[in-house]
């Protein structure tokens, strides 16, 4: 059917539920046209916009995520987070003449190298870490979530303390043309080394070696600096390594390269007690904007995401005498300001998180699912996630996102309005691959005051036209 495009502003007064003021854009300045708008339809940033912030904490699969985190810091708003690393490691290959192994000897070190590029805090203060020996193995049935602890020895086996400089490298010393990472290096010696030492003479495959060994656990140290960091290392890494150094039964040195297997992941913990964030302690619950100082809180890894809805969305179409009209909506963007002193430096920019997408909600404020994996909008004109925008100080310190199909089909009920969830993280195509949820703990704060007459809100600003 050929619809004919009037200008809106002959139907303006049929919006009064919705909305409380809608402008054309020719009464508003040219400078908010937007490219692909016309002179003539109407525009408004006046629809309500409720935010909240929602914990999901048990569905962010940590297993086999290319980084995992270790590391411990405290925030007045966001609380104590902790995070610990659970591994698998077995030999690369076996000693073809295992029998050549003096294990009476003992083993002289395992030395271990992290390689690792990211930190989150201050990276000016030292970390202690602390190696700590696995008392359960991992199972082929388990999907490992980060709120899933392991056990382990409270003994540790080894320890180190440092100050992350992640993605430092240095010129080669055998080769100046290649640069290589700066590497964290844990030298352990001493019973569990020997008992390593013992399972490689006498086992022969990686299954069961790694049924005595178990794997360990990468901790922070019990009273290490909170005000530091945590810092993510690389398990697949070519540079991260294991190296077992020992004697044969002719005394001569030999050393073994083991490897990290694909069975390791992320424990995070957030204590929130006597934060603003206090109330969100199970799976699912929301603290309102409204009843947190007009803000709402995303950080990854600890499982905070933002809701939004649009709660009087459908009465957009209704008219003064009940019907309903045809509409377009030529584009359609949220803005979601961030708290700005948050952000006005470089150092705080930077721990914002690398990506954000946008992501349907149920009403159950759960992502909803497609196939088991999230259900993200989808850019416009593209087959990829629909992702938040980052305009700095000359956009205003604010997020923006097209959501122009989204709202169209909202409109006109080929989607359910159960609202949106902003997700710092990028989404999977499958089920059981990690996002970077997982991979981080960076995180933001929205400014997200309900009331119309903020200046800095959440907004849903919209260019549409009517048809007759």
């Amino acid at each position: 059917m050929n619809l004919r495009i009037s200008k809106a502003a002959a139907v303006l007064f049929i919006f009064s539920f919705f909305f409380t003021a809608c402008e054309d854009p020719t009464a508003i300045g040219l400078e908010l046209q937007e490219p692909g708008t016309q002179i003539g339809t109407s525009y408004t940033d006046t629809a309500t916009v409720r935010a909240s912030t929602v914990l999901l904490k048990d569905s962010i699969i940590g297993l086999g995520a290319a980084r995992v985190q270790v590391g411990r810091i405290t925030d007045p708003v966001f609380g104590t987070v902790t995070a610990k690393t659970y591994a698998e490691f077995a030999p690369l290959t076996f000693p073809a003449n295992a029998d050549s192994i003096d294990v009476s000897k003992g083993a002289d070190s395992l030395v271990i190298n992290l390689d690792y590029n990211y930190a989150f805090g201050d990276t000016t203060k030292a970390i202690a870490m602390n190696v700590h020996r696995l008392t359960q193995t991992f199972r082929d049935d388990e999907t490992y979530f980060i709120n899933e602890p392991m056990a382990y020895n409270e003994t540790p086996v080894g320890t180190v303390t440092f100050s992350p400089r992640p993605s430092t490298t240095y010129r080669s010393t055998t080769d100046t043309t290649k640069t290589l990472p700066l590497l964290l290096k844990i030298k352990i010696t001493g019973a569990f080394a020997n008992e390593v030492l013992q399972a490689l003479a006498q086992t022969s495959s990686t299954q069961t070696f790694a049924n005595v060994i178990n794997g360990l656990a990468l901790v922070p140290a019990n009273g290490s600096d909170e005000q530091g960091s945590i810092v993510g290392f690389l398990p697949t890494s070519a540079n991260t390594t294991l190296t077992l150094h020992y004697k044969s039964k002719k005394n001569i040195a030999k050393t073994t390269s083991l490897l990290f297997t694909d069975r390791y992941y992320n424990h995070i913990d957030a204590n929130r007690a006597a934060t603003p964030l206090a109330s969100l302690i199970a799976t699912g619950n929301t603290l309102s904007s409204a009843n947190a100082g007009n803000r709402t809180f995303l950080q990854a890894g600890a499982g905070l995401v933002t809701k939004i809805e649009l709660p009087y969305l459908a009465e957009f179409r209704k008219t003064q005498s009940g019907g309903e009209q045809n509409l377009a909506i030529n584009k359609a963007e949220l803005i979601i300001p961030l708290v700005t002193s948050t952000v006005i430096s470089a150092r705080d920019s930077a721990l914002l998180p690398p990506v954000i997408t946008v992501v349907e909600a149920t009403t159950s404020n759960r992502i909803a699912l497609n196939a088991g994996v999230p259900s993200a909008l989808l850019a416009e004109n593209s087959t990829a996630p629909a992702t938040l925008q980052y305009r700095g100080a000359k956009g205003g310190y604010v997020y923006v996102v097209n959501i122009t199909s989204y709202m169209q089909n909202l409109l006109y009920n080929r989607r359910t309005n159960n609202g949106l969830i902003l997700l710092p993280s990028n989404v999977s195509s499958s089920l059981s691959t990690p996002s970077n949820l997982a991979q981080t703990i960076n995180r933001a704060i929205i400014e997200a005051n309900q009331s119309l007459s903020a200046e800095r809100r959440i907004k849903l600003r919209l260019f549409y036209s009517t048809a007759q």
